[in-house]
């Protein structure tokens, strides 16, 4: 017979990536895609995706924990409503935004759920309602690459990995551009209308998106590490400025280094 593998607890996940390196006053930015959460505590759904959060807030009890909450639909003209929008990328952001002590930022389509303080003045840039550059100097991504943020990717790969955009739209590649999309987001009692300014790719020129040769070159260079729960999700974590750092190198070294080979129209030397 095949050994019963026991339930993955959240002390389990804590010292999982307590080996990875996470320190407890870390920033640590979380994607995940619990389909193969299955292992995890709990009896309902709800109790395992409770078991996860409770792991990774152990992990960072004395740092701060960012989720990804985006909302894409404000480019389809929805308003934005700081606490009632749910989030559409993924059930743990969505169920974490909830939570007693956490908060969301304002930015229209990316916005993130945080537990734990923010450096100064960045509580206010992200929190307060106005005129947003979504990849920009004042966006959570520009924060993530202040504080080095740790950036895990729990059962999903890094493909998933937001924050190069802002890397991209730092290096003004040339198959991305600028765009602008207006509408309202309500926070509270108020509804202000803003505009958020998106680094988009160019669907012109067909451009695809392809970073799993990124995050090969920063795990064979050490700066990204691999661990695996028994019976559970797969995890992988690297940090803002190491992300940076190997997207400019691979960047300036062939400016097509991030898409999908024969999407090279558009692609030209970046400086």
């Amino acid at each position: 017979m095949t050994p019963r593998t026991s339930a993955i607890g959240a002390r389990d996940v804590e010292r999982a990536l307590r080996r990875l390196g996470v320190g407890r006053r870390d920033t640590l930015w979380v994607h995940a895609g619990l389909q193969t959460a299955l292992k995890m505590e709990g009896t309902t759904p709800a109790e395992k995706v409770a078991t996860v959060l409770r792991g990774l807030d152990r992990t960072v009890a004395e740092g701060t924990l960012v989720i990804p909450t985006f909302t894409y639909s404000f480019a389809r003209g929805e308003d934005y409503d700081v606490a009632s929008s749910p989030s559409t990328v993924g059930v743990l952001g969505e169920r974490f935004r909830h939570l007693p002590g956490v908060v969301r930022t304002a930015d229209p389509m990316f916005s993130a759920a945080v537990r734990g303080p923010l450096r100064r003045p960045w509580a206010s840039r992200l929190l307060e309602v106005r005129d947003t550059d979504c990849f920009g100097a004042r966006s959570v991504f520009a924060y993530l690459r202040e504080v080095d943020a740790r950036l895990l990717f729990l059962g999903v790969g890094f493909g998933y990995c937001t924050f190069v955009h802002h890397v991209e739209q730092r290096l003004r590649v040339p198959y991305r551009s600028f765009k602008d999309f207006a509408g309202v987001v309500r926070d509270g009692d108020r509804a202000v209308r803003t505009t958020a300014r998106y680094f988009v790719r160019d669907l012109e020129s067909d451009v695809e998106s392809l970073f799993g040769p990124l995050g090969d070159a920063l795990l064979e260079s050490g700066a990204a590490r691999r661990a695996t729960l028994p019976g559970g999700p797969a995890l992988l974590l690297t940090s803002a400025r190491a992300v940076e750092a190997e997207t400019v190198r691979r960047v300036r070294e062939r400016p097509d280094f991030l898409l999908r080979r024969g999407h090279e129209r558009r692609v030209a030397e970046v400086g």
